[in-house]
Order: structure tokens, then C-alpha cells, then sequence
């Protein structure tokens, strides 16, 4: 299993990027469990910016 960062903007954030911040905004992360062989990804988890990927490890690695 090898994690991976995907950035994904959302409608309207790449002008604020460009042009400064004109409201709060909260980011959070895709944590992704993806098979090396068949490039499927087996689960996926979405948390806080601050949650790091060994704490979500043991969810993606076991999903109940």
C-alpha cells in the first residue's frame, strides 16, 4: 500500500489562490488504500487537514 496526496480544487478556489482569500475555508484529506498490482483502490477515508495517515492506516487497512 502506498499513500498518495491528491489536491482537488473546488469551484472558485483557484481564483481565490490567485486573487487572495475572501473567506475562511477548512481543507481536508483523501487518504486512499490503492492495490499496487490492479491500481484499484481498495478504501478511502476523508479527514482534517491535521489528522496524519498513521492515524487512519488501521481504518483503511481494515474497513468495518
Amino acid at each position: 500500500m502506498i499513500p498518495q496526496v491528491v489536491k482537488v480544487y473546488v469551484k472558485g478556489e483557484w481564483k481565490t489562490r490567485k486573487q487572495g482569500k475572501d473567506k475562511r475555508r477548512i481543507w481536508r484529506k483523501l487518504h486512499l488504500a490503492v492495490d499496487v498490482f490492479t491500481h484499484e483502490v481498495i478504501a478511502a477515508e476523508v479527514s482534517l487537514v491535521y489528522v496524519g495517515d498513521n492515524e487512519v492506516l488501521p481504518t483503511l487497512i481494515n474497513p468495518s
